[in-house]
């Protein structure tokens, strides 16, 4: 946890001998922007530098222009600790995984060939100006644009390069003194990396950078996508000097305020020479394959098919896409919302040409599924039903891309949706992982459905809470499926054709 705290303000500080009666009491003033203190003589004292001073200071300090200048090419051994981004208030739910990966980078082109390592495996992006591929073992692949993006953010904000950008921007300028933890900080602002503005804190006592603030969207990322614009930290500390090139070599990211992921340089090389296995080059017909097949978003996939599970419930096949639709008596609830508008829509079509013609709203229970798709379901009117567990997440999908919050209809007490016999049941389930859940239950089709049950604790504690109730199933859906479990107690199919099947009211 970090404390900011804006100067300006007098701090106290009172010290004294044990025992003794000598006691002293000092007085500092800190100063905000350009504005000058007063000396303990009363003397007028300077206010801080101007901005390009400020800058020029922390690249002297970090080996000096000339030499950050001359790093063309750059080698990383990194590894990267991704935090999942969790809205809970309980300590250390952000589940991690460790990946070991060798960074290798051209800025002059710009590339970036990034080796995962994994048990056994080793996955090779490469990222040269403005395609990406991939290759897991089998040969090179088309990779996402998303990639391309990344490589633009990350060379941004890796720290010499960005002090670099800072020095050479028209726009760079002095935003004020700050404390952070109590310790003092110079702030500086400019338009880096596309980021208009971004903020640099710096340490006035050592005069290295602390932090970069700026916001940004990821429309081509998958799990970057429904968050919109956002607010994206960087933090810079475990300072290591390399051929006389000094910079930090821990890099905190957090993203809208939640870490994200801490990526750790344990060995730099500012001078690598290049093996023939690390050519960036991109043969024509790969360049081809990727403006066909990868130039779009990641979430923008066709959607594979719609099934009949059981008469009153469809499955949705597809990455990304809602799971089904269940009859609910006056309509059909589509569970889960699509990652994103787009997704959804697409499932609409779909189960519109099923005959399925009338959706009266949608759940967004999972804590993993983007559930963008919400925004479409909002703006056409239509109620989105969340679990309490995903609800902080969801609210900030809504507002940070212009959504209505309002919307959503938090279950925190058991409800029914829908009418008659195939009215379902919405009731907050318990998971070790994601406490708030919910849990569907469908009578007339005998169906529990816990989308956000992953491991074998998860179905226990569901069907423990199904028992609890009294209710009885003969089938259980989860995270894996609508139907892993048993069978459901109708079975009886639909007609083929669509045109055979009466249309639901509107």
């Amino acid at each position: 946890m970090w404390i900011e705290r804006e100067a300006g303000m007098r701090e106290v500080r009172m010290w004294g001998r044990s025992g003794g009666l000598l006691f002293g009491v000092a007085m500092a003033v800190l100063t905000v922007g350009t504005a000058g203190g007063v000396s303990a003589q009363g003397r007028p004292e300077p206010g801080p530098p101007p901005a390009r001073a400020l800058v020029a200071t922390a690249v002297e300090r970090m080996g000096g222009e000339a030499a950050l200048r001359a790093v063309e090419r750059v080698r990383f051994d990194m590894t990267t600790q991704w935090q999942r981004t969790d809205f809970r208030d309980v300590p250390w739910t952000d589940r991690p995984s460790f990946e070991d990966h060798t960074d290798i980078r051209d800025y002059t082109i710009p590339a970036w060939r990034n080796t995962r390592l994994f048990p056994g495996r080793a996955i090779v992006n490469v990222v040269p100006d403005s395609v990406a591929t991939t290759d897991l073992g089998g040969g090179a692949q088309p990779l996402s644009v998303a990639y391309v993006d990344e490589r633009e953010e990350l060379f941004g904000y890796t720290p010499d390069r960005l002090m670099l950008a800072l020095l050479d921007a028209a726009d760079l300028a002095v935003a004020g003194d700050t404390l952070v933890g109590g310790e003092p900080m110079r702030v500086v602002t400019a338009t880096v990396g596309g980021w208009s503005p971004a903020t640099v804190w710096l340490h006035a006592g050592t005069g290295l950078p602390v932090r970069l603030r700026f916001e940004a969207g990821h429309p081509n990322d998958y799990g970057l996508v429904p968050w919109g614009v956002m607010e994206v930290q960087v933090w810079y500390s475990n300072w290591r000097t390399t051929d006389g090139i000094s910079i930090p070599t821990q890099w905190d990211i957090l993203r809208m305020g939640r870490p994200y992921k801490r990526m750790t340089v344990r060995r730099a090389d500012f001078a690598p020479v290049f093996a023939q296995a690390d050519s960036f080059a991109v043969a024509a017909e790969l360049r081809r394959r990727f403006m066909a097949e990868a130039a779009g978003p990641m979430h923008d996939r066709p959607m594979d098919s719609v099934s009949v599970v059981a008469d009153g419930l469809v499955a949705v096949h597809g990455f990304g896409y809602p799971a089904g639709a269940v009859d609910v008596g006056d309509g059909w609830l589509l569970l889960e919302s699509g990652h994103m508008p787009l997704n959804f829509e697409r499932a609409r079509r779909a189960l519109l040409a099923e005959g399925i013609d009338r959706l009266i709203g949608a759940t967004a229970i999972s804590t993993r599924a983007g559930n963008g798709g919400a925004l479409a379901l909002a703006e056409g009117g239509r109620p989105v039903w969340t679990a309490p567990a995903a609800h902080a997440a969801m609210t900030r999908v809504m507002e940070q891309n212009g959504g209505r919050a309002g919307a959503l209809t938090v279950v925190r007490e058991g409800v029914w949706i829908g009418e008659g016999a195939r009215r379902v049941r919405l009731e907050p389930v318990d998971l070790p992982d994601a406490p708030g859940s919910l849990v569907l239950w469908a009578p007339a089709l005998g169906w529990l459905y816990a989308p956000g049950a992953i491991d074998p604790i998860d179905v226990r504690l569901v069907k423990d809470r199904a028992a609890e109730l009294g209710w009885a199933w003969t089938a259980l859906g989860t995270a894996l499926g609508l139907v892993v479990e048993g069978g459901l107690t109708e079975t009886r199919s639909p007609p083929e054709a669509a045109s055979e099947r009466p249309a639901l009211p509107r």
